[in-house]
Order: structure tokens, then sequence, then C-alpha cells
């Protein structure tokens, strides 16, 4: 049943991310919740339930906002079972810890489409290098963020 309800919130954060958040872009970058809160979840879920919900919402995310079909689902999934397999090997209250695994997993994210579109599409522009530099760092500043409020019911996912 949890793992029903995280692939539903996760759902709505993929509607607020394409419907408002995307629209709220400085120098055409914008931060990604959806990573955000795989990340987050994927410190106190298994490495499997993890993935699966990582590969779900790739797929819904792919979905929905087009592209490379799949891509979002592999990497998704790809990161929500490194952050799990770690997760007992940090220390996960810390908001260092946080903002650490975060921003490498969106390094690693922002790395991986920057490489699938230069591929694929034959895309290389400065701005998409400069991505893979200052979107990891917002999105772990506004991860920390996040963790701070709701740190109440991530911490009660590691207990159910």
């Amino acid at each position: 049943m949890k793992k029903i309800l995280l692939c539903i919130l996760g759902f709505f954060i993929i509607i607020l991310q394409n419907s408002i958040i995307n629209y709220l872009s400085v120098f055409g970058m914008t931060i990604n919740i959806v990573l955000i809160y795989l990340v987050i979840i994927s410190l106190y879920l298994d490495e499997l339930e993890s993935g699966i919900i990582g590969a779900v919402l790739g797929i819904i995310l792919d979905s929905s906002v087009g592209g490379l079909f799949g891509s979002n689902g592999l990497i998704f999934f790809g990161l929500a079972y490194m952050v799990s397999y770690i997760k007992d090997k940090v220390y996960k209250e810390s908001p260092i810890m946080i903002f650490t695994i975060i921003l490498g997993a969106t390094f690693i994210y922002c790395g991986l489409s920057f490489l699938l579109s230069k591929t694929i599409y034959n895309v290389c522009q400065l701005t998409s290098i400069i991505k893979i530099v200052v979107v990891p760092i917002i999105n772990s500043l506004i991860g920390i963020l996040v963790y701070k409020i709701f740190k109440k019911p991530i911490l009660s996912l590691e207990e159910e």
C-alpha cells in the first residue's frame, strides 16, 4: 500500500512539475522536484521498491513530456536503486548528506540527459553544459528545504 501511495504522490508531483515548476525557470534552468522526491524517498525504501517507483515515475514523466521515451524511466530506476543501496552507509538525517546525495544524483541525471541529447539529437549548447553544474546546486538547496519541511512524514517511511 505504501508503494502505491508513494507512486500516486509522485504522479501529483509530476503534474506540479509540468504545470507550474517548469515555467519558473531562471536562464532556462528549472528545478527537478520529481528527482528530489525520488532521492528523498529512496533513502528510506529498499532498493527494489525505490527502483520500481523510480521507473514508474520516469515512464509517467516521459509520457507527459515527450522526447526519448524510457530515458527518464531508466535513469530514475538507476538513481533510486543506487541511493537506496547506499542508504545504510550514510547518516541520512544530516542536511549536508541530503545536499550531497541530491547534488550527486542531479549531476548524474543532468550528465546522462546531456549525453543522450548529444548522442541522439546531436545537440550541444553552452547552456546545456552550464546546466550540468548549476542545476544540481539549485536542486540540492531546494531538496534540503523540502526535507526540513516534510521531515516527519519522510521519517515515518522508515518505520512502516
